[in-house]
């Protein structure tokens, strides 16, 4: 049995409502994910009761329902540290025994390559890139977005941070191959980069999946000339 997810997935707005009545809106939606989403490959539908399955829908639905602001309902918001509300690539520091790449535009002077072609690529791209300002490679720089993955509380580290010439933000995830696990991570940067633009004082951002680096500055460049 295979249980699709995608960025289609249904989601739902729910108001300030008593359980018996926000029951029907979420099976509502179950109905029409179990229909659109699930292949059961032959298998009989009370397949779908087991719990591994059980929580895997119940994480993936989750996610994607939203805060209703507009009824009044508490917007998703970021906890910030608050000794360190900011970021910087100024402590990083570290030794590799790992290939390198030199950088001009970053502010660490190398990218550790963790595979040679992808991130090699991906930061020669960022470099030729009329749109970049400046990036780093999001290695030692302490910036995780949690998620969760069948009830284990995970971290996510992107792969670059990258600012654009008009000083919006991209998350970049170079990532050819997609699982459950990978669609969790992404579907958590949506919400992180959600969260953080709601804030409004935290700068704009933008969550960019990269199944090509040789497409990277093209990509770029659409984000560059969009309003987000």
């Amino acid at each position: 049995m295979t249980i699709l997810t995608d960025a289609n997935a249904p989601s739902a707005k729910m108001r300030h409502q008593s359980r018996h009545q926000l029951f029907p809106q979420v099976l509502g939606v179950v109905h029409r994910y179990v229909g659109t989403k699930v292949n059961f490959r032959g298998e009989h539908r009370c397949e779908l009761g087991l719990a591994k399955y059980v929580d895997r829908l119940v994480e993936r639905l989750s996610q994607a329902i939203e805060p209703d602001d507009t009824a009044g309902e508490p917007p998703l918001i970021p906890v910030l540290n608050r000794y360190q509300p900011w970021g910087s690539s100024r402590g990083v520091n570290f030794k590799t025994k790992r290939p390198c790449h030199w950088t001009m535009k970053s502010h660490v002077n190398q990218v550790v390559l963790d595979t040679e072609r992808w991130e090699s690529s991906a930061a020669f791209r960022l470099e030729q890139s009329k749109h970049v300002a400046c990036y780093v490679r999001n290695d030692h720089m302490g910036f995780v977005i949690p998620y969760e993955f069948q009830g284990v509380t995970h971290s996510f580290e992107p792969d670059f941070l990258v600012r654009l010439t008009d000083k919006r933000m991209l998350i970049v995830e170079v990532k050819g191959y997609e699982d459950e696990q990978t669609r969790a991570k992404h579907q958590a940067a949506k919400r992180w980069v959600s969260a953080v633009n709601r804030v409004g004082r935290l700068g704009r951002w933008q969550f960019v999946v990269c199944k090509d680096p040789q497409l990277l500055e093209r990509q770029v460049e659409h984000f560059a000339g969009e309003e987000w």
